[in-house]
């Protein structure tokens, strides 16, 4: 992979190199001014050294998700771009018949095409190469081993012009030569030899129009794009049967034909990329010029290229899902420095006594970080490629179902890359977090008093509230005008230049807020920033993310600044923040009491207060939309949130502790103290739970989302309500299965039910409601009487009319003109999907979601057969989404009466079965009987149940792979709780003694200090629990989320307690040992320990 959407990876490593660069110049600055304050820093590294390789853990996980998705981003991509070079070797660019171009009487192109651009082209010095193939489906047979492949491709190859692109490439590495062939004599491909055990000088047999011919093997030869279909040429990877043009074009009775044009540009196999563009350019310039009947339809640049792309998508995916455990390990290292600076305070404080200022303590901070981050970051960045090493297994086994090999590349770009955006996080984490803690007042750090409420101020007022508001709104003034005078690059060099006059003039507006370390002039400019994110997110421009953490941003600065003006802190806070829970969670409750018929309808799409409040007096804005980022926002939203609440209302439960005192009886003190020590640092435990509860939220939602969406498209509703599908060769037709399987000898009326027929192929459509559309190819599907009757397809909306879904396929059975399509063509949906929507697809404007809210007449379509021939036809109905999610590709279509493709030529045949018993035993014999009768005629025959099963594993290997990646952020959460366990046994050393001198036993200590522990990782896991059930339920049955699709939702019991289980368990072993170690202090020494 060499970049990452678009942008080079070495130019984002001189970006980071660069940002690393200044990042030591500050280091080198500091040790230049204050030589002392460095060794102080990093003296700190080795004076407690489990300590030190807890905060290591945490610093380093970061670096290590980067990393994990940089390498698992370079795999893929490496392997998808190795594969392109394999299969296309040095064939570059790739045309194939183009109807529109074409006379009505021709059906595909001729050797004078070829012929034509060959002289085109001749002594052009970027050509190679030129030839045309022909390929096409046939089964082929080993006779002695009585096995199949029943979907081989037969290739014919020039004898004349294919040794030029050097694609015959044996077993031992040789090339080997067209020429060599006999008439009777074919080369095979690998794959094939495999799969059917054919070795060289073998006879393998060809079914073709019925009749067999039979070829004796000359040698075997590499799967690529010429001799066989491979997983990126073909929908099937199948092995090929490869022989002179001529002898396949007698075998097919059509002499001259070509189904393919290919061209070698000049260099290589890798080298010939820019040579590739123009050639396809020339040629395509060839094609105007001379009117030729030829498409590009494929070039080895644009295959490189999505190749790249594919990279660039998996390393957003994993970035993204990572996000959850990065925001985790950045709190890890807040609330790392936050705990040295309180065991430090007394320290620091004499320190500022004697003359440090709190730049030097801070100065000393940062050393001490990059002292950890240095080492954490390389840590990190090699153990990601481990993690991306093991992520490759798994995806080497869901990738290698499709016929695609997955091999390890780890770039070394991409490491670099990983390692110095570790460094860069967590310098700048580690630059926010020292100038926090060097924050503090002299006198209260020698006595170690707690430092005031920073809620509150002694000098509360409107006048020096409006003060910092004025200032910060000169500020945000200036700048945006600034910015529309002289630009944004110009901005940043002149702050650049004269940073420090700058970061002098700039202080001051924040002098008053931050002297008296209050809330006040924050929640101002807390307040400016959400509504500027609520304003452009909302009416600039729709993106939801702006907006709901805008609108979350302003609802806590409201909370802050009632708090300053002395509204009581706990009720202030406790009330804000249930009404931001409230707010992502809408439409909960809302949504409930509708299905449950309290509500109507229209109350499951009451999620937008704010939108509501201002359409009063017109001010509502657009629809908004989001994509995944929105996972991550709403999760760091939900969590602050719900984290608030928590710290503010968690002394509650010590008041109910006191009814609970029988149940508890002995341990009742230690649970006290368990829950009373964390709620005196709110802070440190704030961060703890946040930690916890944001992994949990995440990973609960990411289990509970593909739970239900493997239900939805990969459940029995996939299969349509057949059993098996029958998929006959185009260049075998057998008219009626049931007549042929008869005729084979296999009793059809003891295990089979029923059979219905589809006939589809390929017709160019557009909505005729939009003249300027230009014609896509499309499947038609022709559905027979005994198909209609025995297939199980639910509708998602019907047209006007159309009282039933029984009325929308009696019309179909019926009515030549009546189609029934899916939701894929509609707009919306393409605009969900990536890579979708282009010009050559078939798009009709609408949602599915519009369709099922509001009547629709039914949509008129233009369609033009093979013979272009122009008709007009109407959809009258959606099917349901289950029906095209793959489990039958050929499902993907518009379905109309079978009388509408009756008549077309070499149109693909699919049988549909319904089993009498419907076991999946049972199931699969029937596919296998099937497919052995009928084995020279080449009908493949697969288990419906198979499928939905196979596809469901895959699927669910996919989720494992990302719920194993998004669990990473565990280890924060774990490492989290044995920095405050292993800390809070040696800050309170004093007080261990006092509880033992009071009576405290030594298992009464270890309970009380385990509780504590617990108390964080079990409201943590529980928190994460609850919200992300909330937040799945709300998704799973919102309409717009599933498209309008109706799920019947439920929650993955199983997957949910195995990670609350292993979350706890995890947890619970990290706090043994600083219990048991709190356990053995002896009462003496506690109460003499002094430092």
């Amino acid at each position: 992979m060499d970049s990452l959407f678009g942008i080079p990876l070495t130019s984002i490593l001189v970006v980071l190199l660069a940002l690393v660069a200044g990042i030591f110049g500050v280091l080198g600055w500091i040790a230049w001014r204050n030589p002392l304050l460095v060794k102080m820093g990093l003296r700190n590294l080795t004076r407690r050294k489990t300590q030190t390789a807890l905060i290591v853990i945490g610093l380093m996980l970061s670096t290590l998700i980067i990393s994990a998705a940089f390498a698992t981003g370079d795999t893929v991509g490496y392997s998808v771009t190795n594969a392109a070079y394999n299969d296309y070797g040095e064939a570059d660019v790739i045309g194939a018949f183009d109807r529109e171009k074409a006379d009505p009487s021709r059906d595909g192109l001729l050797q004078q095409d070829i012929d034509a651009v060959r002289a085109a082209f001749e002594g052009d010095p970027e050509v190679d190469a030129i030839t045309g193939v022909i390929r096409t489906p046939a089964p082929a047979l080993n006779p002695t081993e009585r096995l199949s492949e029943p979907a081989a491709s037969f290739v014919g190859i020039d004898p004349e012009t294919t040794d030029g692109f050097h694609q015959l490439i044996d077993q031992n590495g040789d090339l080997v030569s067209a020429r060599d062939l006999g008439p009777d004599e074919v080369y095979i491909s690998q794959r094939l030899a495999d799969d059917i055990r054919l070795g060289v000088g073998d006879t393998v047999r060809v079914q073709y129009g019925n009749q067999p011919y039979d070829f004796t093997v000359r040698a075997i030869v590499r799967d690529n794009a010429l001799t066989a279909a491979t997983a990126l040429t073909s929908d099937q990877a199948a092995g090929g049967i490869v022989a002179p043009i001529e002898r396949v074009r007698e075998i097919a009775g059509e002499p001259g034909r070509v189904d393919l044009l290919v061209m070698s540009a000049k260099g290589g196999v890798r080298d010939s990329l820019d040579a590739t563009k123009v050639v396809r350019d020339r040629l395509e310039e060839v094609i105007d010029a001379q009117g030729l009947p030829i498409q590009v339809i494929s070039d080895k640049a644009q295959v490189v290229e999505i190749a790249e792309l594919i990279g660039s998508v998996f390393v957003t995916f994993f970035l993204v899902f990572g996000l959850f455990s990065m925001a985790a390990g950045v709190m890890l290292i807040f609330l790392t420095f936050v705990m040295l600076a309180a065991e430090r305070r007394s320290e620091m404080g004499m320190a500022r006594a004697v003359g440090m200022k709190r730049l030097h303590l801070t100065e000393s901070f940062i050393a001490e970080g990059m002292g950890y981050n240095l080492g954490s970051a390389l840590i990190g960045a090699l153990l990601g490629v481990g993690v991306a090493y093991l992520l490759i297994l798994v995806l080497g086994n869901v990738f290698g179902d499709f016929g695609l090999s997955i091999t390890f590349n780890a770039n070394p770009v991409g490491f670099a890359i990983s390692y110095l955006l570790g460094v860069v996080i967590t310098f700048v984490t580690v630059a926010i977090s020292s100038w926090r803690s060097a924050n503090l007042n002299i006198v209260r750090a020698i006595r170690d008093i707690p430092e005031p409420d920073t809620f509150r101020g002694h000098d509360r007022s409107l006048g020096r509230l409006f003060k910092a508001t004025a200032g910060v709104l000169w500020l945000a003034l200036i700048g945006a005008l600034s910015v529309v005078t002289y630009g944004v690059l110009t901005v940043i060099y002149l702050l650049l230049k004269r940073a420090p006059k700058v970061g002098r003039f700039v202080r001051k507006p924040g002098d008053w807020a931050g002297r008296q370390r209050n809330s006040g002039g924050w929640a101002v400019v807390m307040i400016l920033i959400g509504v500027l994110a609520t304003w452009w997110g909302g009416w600039i421009d729709e993106q939801a993310f702006a907006y709901t953490a805008g609108t979350t941003l302003v609802l806590f600065a409201i909370a802050m600044l009632a708090s300053y003006f002395g509204a009581p802190t706990r009720a202030t806070f406790a009330i804000m923040s249930t009404v931001i829970i409230w707010y992502w969670l809408l439409p909960m409750p809302f949504n409930l009491l509708a299905s449950l018929g309290v509500l109507p309808e229209e109350a499951k799409g009451w999620g937008d207060p704010l939108d509501g409040l201002l359409s009063l007096v017109g001010l509502d804005h657009e629809p908004i939309s989001g994509n995944i980022e929105m996972f991550f926002v709403s999760g760091v939203c939900i969590t602050a949130a719900s984290t608030v609440f928590v710290i503010f209302n968690a002394d509650r439960v010590l008041a109910s502790l006191g009814a609970l005192q029988a149940v508890f009886r002995g341990i009742t003190p230690a649970i006290r103290t368990a829950i009373s020590y964390p709620l005196a640092s709110k802070f440190r435990t704030g961060m703890a739970l946040a930690m916890f509860t944001l992994v949990m939220f995440s990973l609960i939602v990411m289990a509970t989302l593909n739970h239900n969406f493997t239900q939805l498209f990969l459940g029995d509703d996939a299969k349509g309500g057949f059993d098996v599908q029958a998929s006959a060769n185009v260049n075998n037709p057998i008219g009626d299965l049931r007549t042929a399987l008869t005729d084979g000898g296999y009793d059809v009326d003891a295990n089979i039910s029923g059979i219905g027929t589809m006939t589809s192929t390929f017709w160019e459509t557009k909505a005729a409601s939009d003249p300027e559309d230009a014609l896509a190819f499309y499947r038609f599907a022709g559905l027979d009487d005994s198909f209609i009757d025995l297939a199980k397809f639910p509708l998602s909306t019907r047209a006007v009319g159309y009282d039933s879904d029984e009325a929308v396929w009696d019309a179909v059975r019926n009515d030549p003109n009546v189609i029934v399509a899916n939701e894929s063509i509609l707009s919306f949906t393409q605009s969900q999907n990536f890579g979708a929507g282009g010009e050559d697809q078939l798009t009709v404007d609408g949602s599915i979601t519009d369709l099922q809210d509001n009547p629709w007449q039914p949509i008129e379509m233009t369609v033009v057969d093979d013979n272009g021939n122009e008709r007009t036809m109407q959809i009258v109905g959606f099917v349901d989404s289950a029906i095209i999610s793959g489990v039958v590709p050929q499902w993907i279509a518009l379905f109309v009466n079978a009388g509408v493709v009756a008549d077309v030529q070499d149109a693909n045949q699919d049988f549909f079965v319904v089993t009498k018993d419907e076991s999946d035993q049972a199931v699969s014999d029937v596919a296998a009987a099937i497919e052995s009768t009928l084995l020279d005629r080449g009908v493949q025959a697969d288990s419906l149940t198979q499928r939905v099963n196979d596809a469901a594993a895959q699927s669910n290997a996919f989720s494992t792979l990302f719920v194993s990646f998004m669990s990473l952020g565990l280890i924060v959460g774990i490492a989290a709780l044995g920095v405050i366990s292993f800390r809070t046994v040696a800050e309170r050393r004093q007080q261990i003694g006092m509880l033992r001198a009071i009576g405290y036993s030594r298992r009464l200590v270890a309970i009380s200090f385990f509780l504590e522990s617990s108390f964080i990782a079990i409201t943590g896991i529980g928190m994460g629990l609850i919200l992300g059930g909330a937040l799945s339920y709300n998704l799973m049955t919102s309409p717009d989320f599933t498209n309008g699709q109706q799920i019947d939702f439920s929650y993955p019991v199983g997957t949910i307690l195995l990670i609350v289980g292993i979350a706890y368990a995890a947890s619970a072993v990290m706090t043994l040992i600083p219990a048991r170690s709190a356990s053995r202090v002896a009462v003496a020494e506690a109460l003499r320990y002094s430092a």
